[in-house]
């Protein structure tokens, strides 16, 4: 409990590679306490953790240390604890997460070290799509039996097994500016012309099984009295299948670009920047282990997909299989309601442990 509050009292957001490197001081000096070789990656704010067994697998902990919330949250919103439940900013998505990947290596250390390499990554841009280490998490998935992601469990305890991709595109038209009042047949609007492209683009979702077509934001114009020169609109896609993005991505262009007025330039940019996480073979291996582990625990663990991406989308593409959500149970991430149960720590470890150790089993 020690380990979370020192977390959650860090500010850590995702624009401050220096605060989160600072977080991860934390880590590295508990990791190399027992005895893992460490490495800094980015800007600091990535830490590789590597701690050598008497085993035969090679497991890979992913978390991340960075937060949605900006400098002075940890001070107007203290760690707590209220009954069974513990809160402040980050402590389910996902500094529980990485306490608990600290306490279950002490543990596995205890016991024999049940791995022939158990390594702890900890990034720094999760909550900004990975830019800086979405390569460092794919070179460190290299060769792995298992990749296990310490996101939060669900709040029924249910672990993910597989997620959507996620795609985010941007819809830019450029009209012709005028005086709204004196000659507005001189205008062209880009204002009206992204409304339309709005409605058709929010009208795709069912055309493709399971793909989710959003417009989150959208922006135009100067004032009132002219006729909008320029607007744009920002485009969340999600689709099942790794196959799926390029037709989704077809399915956008016909609606965004098929302009109702000729006179009105539209530019689509984006790309889909975390690939499907998919339930392929190995992870339906690796979830009979967990599903194994749970039942010796007295617990029955479900899984589900969910549309939200993670790190796990990351790994999947690696080819490693992946478990995520394996952290302890949460919820309410990035608001002031985040918390997590506290009753569930003890569980997740003898989980977290039990799985590493049968992935090893396995690898003999």
């Amino acid at each position: 409990m020690r380990t979370l509050e020192e977390l959650v009292s860090l500010d850590t957001p995702s624009d401050d590679p220096a605060a989160v490197a600072r977080a991860l001081d934390v880590v590295e000096e508990r990791m190399r306490g027992l005895g893992a070789q460490c490495a800094r990656f980015g800007a600091g704010d990535i830490l590789q953790a590597d701690l050598a067994g008497a085993g035969s697998a090679k497991v890979l902990l992913l978390g991340h240390m960075d937060t949605v919330f900006g400098h002075g949250e940890a001070v107007r919103r203290p760690f707590r604890i209220e009954g069974e439940r513990a809160f402040g900013p980050g402590v389910a998505d996902m500094k529980g997460g990485l306490a608990l990947a600290m306490h279950v290596a002490k543990v596995l250390q205890a016991v024999g070290s049940p791995y022939k390499n158990l390594r702890l990554l900890v990034t720094g841009d999760e909550e900004m799509g990975a830019v800086r280490s979405r390569d460092v998490i794919a070179e460190a998935a290299r060769g792995c039996d298992a990749a296990l992601v310490l996101e939060p469990g669900r709040p029924g305890g249910e672990i993910v097994s597989a997620r959507k991709g996620v795609g985010h595109f941007v819809l830019t038209a450029r009209g012709r500016a005028a005086h709204a009042g004196v000659d507005p047949e001189r205008g062209r609007s880009a204002v009206t012309e992204i409304a339309r492209r709005i409605v058709a683009i929010s009208d795709l979702g069912g055309q493709l099984p399971g793909a989710t077509f959003n417009v989150g934001v959208a922006q135009g114009g100067s004032r009132a009295n002219v006729v909008a020169e320029e607007a744009r609109c920002e485009i969340d896609v999600r689709v099942l299948r790794a196959h799926d993005a390029e037709i989704a991505l077809e399915l956008l262009r016909r609606s965004a670009l098929r302009a109702t007025d000729q006179d009105v330039q539209l530019e689509l940019s984006g790309e889909f920047s975390s690939p499907p996480m998919e339930k392929g073979a190995g992870t339906e291996r690796l979830l009979r282990h967990a599903r194994d582990a749970a039942q010796e625990l007295g617990i029955e663990l479900k899984d589900i997909l969910t549309g939200g991406g993670s790190d796990g989308n990351r790994l999947a593409q690696a080819g490693v299989p992946v478990l995520d959500a394996l952290g302890p149970v949460g919820g309410r991430a990035h608001s002031a309601e985040e918390y997590i149960e506290l009753p569930s720590n003890p569980l997740r470890g003898a989980l977290l442990a039990s799985l590493i150790a049968r992935v090893d089993a396995a690898a003999r």
